[in-house]
């Protein structure tokens, strides 16, 4: 018979124990609700026991954790409270800078107007009324088209931000939102919406061709969480989706390969430069059913 240790048996604890007969090829199962010690094991599996793990397997999704309501008690708590302090850090940081002759101006401007409205009505002291010229100007028009075509990233690939926003993460003010890890080219990656993956070049060209969009889903997607929710594949979450753009395909910088044998007069460089691509992450959406409303840093108004 298979038995466990007494040290690994507490008291009032229910434990299962079955007989493991070789001769007639069946397998003991051990089970122990200890809190310290929970298992199931047994010496010899038998074949019904695989195929039903097999079958269990094949109609799991994910396994899905809600931790909202430990995430709000956080954040009531005096860590989280310390962490509101982070929002003070770009309060103000994005008006305009005091200028102390403003309103004097305003007040000048408002006076001269009235100056003139009291007037002859434009007339000079012949009573011939001046010409009024029009000035055209191509600059509102320029002005009209820069608007249309701002960008939304810098030199660095990183979302531009507003000063406030960017001095609030940077004083470790979370950003929320939703992240993903995905499986893509032979590496995994952590992602969230607006970064900037660099892989190895993606073929075929023709498919992951410059501002083709593509939908990351299935197996590829292995993790899919928020502040609120933590959604775990076995293996792939299904039903999340992860949508990325490819930006650029070039070559990263040059790696230097220099080998050198000492006292053979024998020395040599090469340089490697791999082909990359530049993939944009657009969005990042959980499964139906456990996508949390309002879970980005949108909802909870980092400038606010």
């Amino acid at each position: 018979s298979a038995r466990l240790p007494e040290y690994l048996l507490s008291q009032n604890t229910p434990t299962t124990q079955t007989v493991n007969n070789e001769q007639n090829n069946t397998s003991s199962i051990i089970t122990t609700n200890n809190p310290f010690f929970s298992t199931t094991s047994s010496p010899t599996y038998s074949k019904n026991i695989t195929q039903q793990q097999q079958q269990t397997r094949k109609f799991s999704k994910y396994a899905s954790v809600d931790h909202s309501s430990a995430y709000t008690d956080a954040m009531a708590s005096s860590h989280g409270q310390q962490l509101q302090l982070a929002l003070e850090e770009g309060r103000g940081k994005d008006d305009a800078p005091f200028d102390p002759f403003s309103a004097f101006l305003d007040e000048m401007g408002q006076t001269v107007d009235n100056v003139e409205d009291d007037g002859d009505g434009g007339s000079g002291s012949d009573g011939i009324e001046e010409a009024e010229f029009e000035e055209y100007d191509n600059q509102e028009d320029e002005n009209e088209e820069e608007d249309e075509y701002q960008p939304m990233y810098d030199t660095t690939g990183a979302p531009l931000r507003p000063k406030s926003e960017r001095l609030a993460l940077r004083a470790g003010y979370p950003s929320g939102g939703n992240f993903a890890v995905i499986y893509l080219a032979g590496f995994q990656h952590k992602v969230t919406k607006d970064d900037l993956l660099v892989v190895n070049k993606l073929k075929p060209v023709s498919e992951w061709s410059v501002g083709s969009t593509h939908t990351i889903k299935g197996d590829d997607v292995l993790l899919v969480a928020n502040q609120y929710k933590t959604c775990v594949g076995l293996p792939g979450v299904a039903g999340a989706e992860v949508d990325v753009m490819v930006e650029e395909i070039t070559r990263d910088k040059t790696l230097v390969i220099f080998k050198k044998r000492r006292r053979k007069n024998s020395r040599r460089k090469n340089g490697f430069r791999r082909q990359v691509t530049f993939l944009r992450v657009l969005d990042v959406r959980m499964p139906e059913g456990e996508a949390v409303a309002d879970g980005s840093l949108e909802s909870e108004s980092i400038a606010a």
